[in-house]
């Protein structure tokens, strides 16, 4: 805020309007560059469509997400299982969906989901904001001066629908508005303009002023504060419907690293399967309110045979198959195995692709795949030690090594840090005599960096303790992340 504010200053000194000329003052709303706008079903040229009914193109159902969204697949729900116990303070989910079309990812590869609301809350802004007569009619995109034309100086807010008129104000505030986001300071500003109560609008604008940042942080992030919230707050406040889509700012897409790998990448009728493991965000705040995930609720809520649009993402391991074969310590603690999942599985397949290819029979073990070290953190044993039976039976295909380090299961709190310097000498010989990779996935806290200490310590201990030996230790690790034989996946 201070830099824009000072860009403003600077760019009026160094391009001074003509004489007679002002700058537009921060309390006149300027013209939205596209509006909403009723649909008659009649083209330019005169040509008459086909009659839409009342209620066209309205939201797609609970179940089944119909929405045209560019480079989106249409994916199946047939798994949604919940791993921690009912008691445990997190709600952990395994979701399996498949696709009939062949879409080939790898480990580290993300799956972008977006997300819609939930019709109750859909109901509620339409109520509070008086567009009962107006939620089921069909709708266009104009431009500001109220024109039809598809050519502007910007696209609207959700462009693929400027080509597909007949949506729905509900269709809108269902599938594409993001109705429950914390407000940016610009919704305060814009939503002033729609209230008379004097008290609402000087507390509106007082939140838009860079001196009352702490005010506006305490009243929206740190409660984490939706705009559904805020507009059932200041009830005074009437957005009018034609400028919803600049009001309220567009349902973006959340990115969960895909857990499947090897031969749990296809799906028993032929297509894809993609396997997530999601922690549902809920939680209270300082002001003792549930909040929810957007998406994570909308994906807890979901049935087995539900539908919903997928894209399938690059991610930040992009491991060759040397890599994948080379000797390697997988660090993942709770959801952060989701991707660790997936490299063990792809590792799978390659050592099942190397017996056949090398005449190995059923009872041999081929030694293509150097050794793997799976280092695996989470609160307690009982509750989520995720997959466990899994890496049981990957050590009949893969020269596994399973390390694991439950925080919560004694006295004195035990990280995966704790337990890579307790095995120093195991993870100094695969990463530095034999020259293995690091692949550390989770959380973007604390973890990583921890980690990345403990390791320096690893490389260190046989070097002795001295501040030379120290830059040896942290050199070698840096040329490891050059090449790149020490990568992070974190979120």
């Amino acid at each position: 805020m201070p830099w824009s504010l000072d860009l403003r200053k600077h760019l009026l000194d160094k391009f001074p309007l003509e004489e007679g000329r002002y700058p537009i003052p921060d309390d006149v709303r300027l013209p939205p560059k596209w509006t909403l706008d009723r649909y008659d079903s009649k083209e330019e040229d005169g040509e008459t469509r086909p009659k839409l009914p009342s209620r066209a193109k309205e939201a797609s159902s609970p179940d089944h997400d119909t929405r045209p969204l560019p480079g989106s697949v249409s994916a199946t729900l047939t798994d949604n299982t919940r791993m921690t116990p009912s008691s445990h303070w997190q709600d952990v989910r395994h979701i399996v969906l498949t696709a009939s079309e062949s879409i080939n990812y790898a480990p580290g590869d993300i799956l972008h989901i977006t997300p819609r609301n939930f019709p109750q809350d859909v109901d509620r802004l339409i109520s509070l904001m008086g567009w009962e007569d107006q939620a089921d009619i069909p709708l266009q995109f104009v431009t500001g001066d109220g024109s039809p034309a598809s050519t502007s100086v910007s696209a609207p807010p959700i462009p693929f629908l400027l080509g597909s008129p007949g949506f729905t104000l509900r269709a809108l505030l269902t599938d594409y508005l993001d109705i429950m986001a914390i407000p940016r300071r610009s919704f305060f500003s814009q939503i002033a303009h729609f209230t008379k109560d004097e008290m609402h609008k000087e507390r509106l604008l007082e939140f838009t002023n860079p001196e009352y940042i702490d005010e506006f942080y305490d009243y929206t992030t740190r409660p984490r504060r939706s705009i559904l919230e805020v507009l059932a707050e200041f009830d005074t406040v009437k957005i009018p419907w034609p400028l919803v889509c600049s009001v309220l700012p567009v349902l973006r897409g959340r990115q969960f690293s895909l857990a499947s790998g090897g031969k749990l990448k296809t799906s028993a009728r032929g297509g894809t399967r993609f396997e997530l493991l999601v922690a549902i965000v809920k939680y209270q705040t300082v002001i003792k309110r549930i909040r929810q995930g957007v998406c994570t609720r909308y994906l807890a809520a979901l049935q087995p045979g539900s539908t919903l649009k997928v894209q399938v993402q690059k991610g930040g391991l992009h491991s060759s198959a040397k890599q994948l074969s080379d000797p390697s310590v997988l660090i993942g603690p709770g959801t952060g195995v989701a991707p660790i999942r997936s490299l063990l599985w792809e590792k799978a397949a390659m050592a099942e692709e190397f017996k056949k290819n090398q005449n190995y029979g059923p009872d041999e073990q081929p030694l293509a795949l150097g050794p793997v070290i799976l280092l695996y953190g989470g609160h307690n044993k009982a509750a989520d030690y995720f997959f466990e039976d899994e890496w049981e039976a990957l050590k009949a295909q893969l020269n596994l090594t399973v390390i694991t380090a439950f925080s919560r299961d004694q006295k004195k709190k035990y990280y995966v840090q704790d337990a890579l310097r307790e095995n120093s000498s195991v993870f100094y010989e695969l990463l530095h005599e034999k020259g293995g990779s690091v692949f550390v996935c989770g959380s973007s806290g604390r973890m990583p960096q921890a980690v990345r200490e403990a390791l320096i310590e690893t490389f260190q201990a046989p070097l002795g303790d001295s501040a030379e030996s120290r830059q040896t230790a942290e050199k070698y690790l840096i040329d490891m992340e050059k090449v790149g034989r020490y990568k992070q996946e974190t979120w």
